[in-house]
């Protein structure tokens, strides 16, 4: 990024870079006519006069209309309206000077020629370096639309024409030089040949010379303007690959930069689109499962894969009368309010929250190969049941759940049609799992735990457990070992 410092700099250069031209053109014109050429004719202060004159009157154009010319003009089309905007300024500049020399000064016209190309020349090279430098200064201060559409021009194709067109006027310049002083020498036979040679020699050295330093000039600046956008767009890279998307690349060409910046950006949309999906599987589903749907492929989670694992199951009591009691926004507030500590109660100790099941909630443990799945478990829900006795239902009644705890192997994968599917986990230990949560009322027992996940528990957590015997359970065609924590009657 530029500071502002660099910024106010490059505002200054890109202002005052035509008039540096004007004023260096006047002092080649100069120098030229009065040193290098002493034959074409009159005093310096009157030959600069000539020159001052029609740059002023161009300087006070481009002042005028520079703004509403160039300025006005969409970002991507002003480099090329300032080029044509100042070359045709020093053609104006031109055709001025020629009236002044041919009718005023009465210059043969071998001299108004070589002046005149001089200074189409040196426009040449001072429209495109002036539109380089002003196009640098709109990368960074102008507005530009991130997905717009332009008129692509490649890149090679834009070199390929300015080295072309250098060469042509490098070598049409020399020879026209050369041509127009043995023309002027064969008519001007009294001049002497060491003078003479002198000043063809002088000529076209001094004309290479100043095409070459111009060309050079050129050769920077777009230099310049090329490792800007690159930069540019480097810096926008890394962000995105840091998991930043909140920048586009800017379109500042209409070359392969801009084919890039174009590609890029329909880039981070998608990858916006990926992230807004990611947020909002984040909430439907645990970060864990989410990760599991975007990195497993269709097939394998259609055909599941099966794990050892702790299940948890919440729910609430007396939710039926709760529900016929409380107004719809009410209850709506209150689910939201306790799903989402739940949430956090679950995730805390490194379990999952497979779904949300009207008042109830399924936890998955074990799903990364955590060797504690059953302590975690009982920590979560014995978390749980010190918040919900910290909580009050919209009806002022007190909270009360109940907490069934197995282990054993569950299915996980996806259950559903080709249009619309739900990665969840099934099998007989979630379904005992449920069981066991329907026992705790009749019971009296908060949380109910099976033989199986008893047996995985440390002993100081088996401290705080009741042996309840064999019980029989709903939907099971055997009885179940059972183990009770937390007596409801500890906390009413």
């Amino acid at each position: 990024m530029n500071t502002p410092f660099e910024q106010q700099t490059m505002d200054k250069s890109s202002k005052y870079t035509g008039y540096v031209y004007f004023l260096l053109t006047i002092a080649i014109l100069g120098l030229y006519g009065e040193r290098i050429s002493p034959y074409l004719g009159e005093a310096v202060p009157f030959s600069l006069l000539i020159y001052l004159i029609p740059f002023l009157f161009a300087a006070l154009l481009k002042y005028l209309f520079e703004p509403m010319i160039v300025d006005s003009a969409e970002v991507l089309k002003r480099p090329r309206r300032q080029f044509i905007f100042d070359m045709g300024l020093y053609f104006l500049v031109g055709a001025i000077m020629f009236l002044a020399h041919t009718f005023s000064t009465l210059q043969p016209i071998a001299v108004t020629v070589k002046v005149i190309v001089g200074t189409l020349v040196i426009g040449y090279f001072a429209s495109i370096d002036n539109a380089l430098v002003r196009e640098r200064f709109w990368f960074i201060t102008a507005q530009h639309e991130p997905k717009q559409e332009f008129d692509f021009t490649p890149l090679s194709s834009k070199l390929s024409l300015f080295l072309t067109v250098t060469v042509f006027i490098g070598m049409t310049l020399t020879g026209l030089v050369a041509f127009v002083d043995l023309g002027y020498f064969k008519q001007n036979t009294q001049i002497d040949d060491q003078l003479l040679v002198q000043i063809f020699v002088v000529d076209i050295f001094f004309v290479f010379g100043i095409v070459l330093v111009l060309t050079l000039r050129l050769i920077h600046s777009f230099s310049l303007n090329i490792q800007h956008v690159f930069f540019t767009q480097l810096s926008v890279l890394k962000n995105v690959q840091a998991g930043n998307l909140s920048q586009y690349l800017p379109i500042v060409t209409r070359d392969e930069f801009g084919l890039l910046a174009k590609q890029v950006n329909t880039m981070i949309d998608s990858l916006r689109d990926k992230e807004r999906l990611r947020k909002t599987l984040e909430k439907i589903v645990s970060p864990s499962i989410m990760e599991k749907l975007l990195s497993t492929d269709d097939s394998t989670l259609k055909h599941g894969q099966e794990y050892e694992v702790a299940i948890l199951f919440c729910d609430l009591r007396n939710f039926t009368h709760f529900t016929e009691t409380t107004s719809a926004e009410d209850l709506i507030f209150f689910l939201n309010a306790y799903f989402s500590q739940m949430a956090k109660i679950v995730t805390t100790h490194h379990g999952i929250i497979n779904k949300f099941m009207g008042d109830s909630v399924l936890a998955i443990y074990g799903l990364e190969g955590n060797e504690h799945v059953a302590e975690n478990a009982v920590k979560t829900a014995t978390t749980m049941i010190d918040h919900a006795h910290s909580l009050l239902m919209p009806n002022n009644q007190q909270l009360e759940i109940g907490i069934g705890i197995h282990t054993g192997k569950v299915i996980a994968g996806t259950i559903g049609s080709e249009d619309r599917y739900e990665y969840t986990f099934i099998g007989d230990a979630v379904n005992t799992a449920s069981r066991l949560d329907g026992l705790t009322k009749r019971l009296g027992y908060r949380i109910v735990v099976s033989e199986d996940a008893y047996q995985k528990m440390k002993y100081d957590t088996q401290q705080k457990f009741v042996d309840l015997g064999i019980k029989v359970v709903r939907g099971k065609a055997e009885p179940i070992h059972v183990y009770g924590a937390s007596p409801y009657e500890e906390l009413m």
